[in-house]
């Protein structure tokens, strides 16, 4: 069994694409091999447009220098 620094040298070696087949093959087993992901967060509309109102006027106020 080679160590991580001897499979880093290694896959440093590596051509470019057979790096991104490597890469490609690890992130397919990490997913595999993970817990599931958090379901995505739902924000309502009224959320959304009061902290893009929020950005506006610290925009706002940057740029008249309050």
């Amino acid at each position: 069994m080679a160590t991580l620094n001897e499979l880093k040298a290694a896959a440093a070696a590596l051509p470019l694409e057979q790096q991104r087949e490597l890469l490609l093959f690890l992130v397919t087993r990490l997913r595999a091999g993970s817990a599931q992901h958090p379901l995505p967060r739902r924000f309502s509309c009224k959320q959304i447009n009061a902290w893009i109102a929020d950005d506006g006027e610290a925009m706002r106020r940057l740029r008249c220098g309050d």
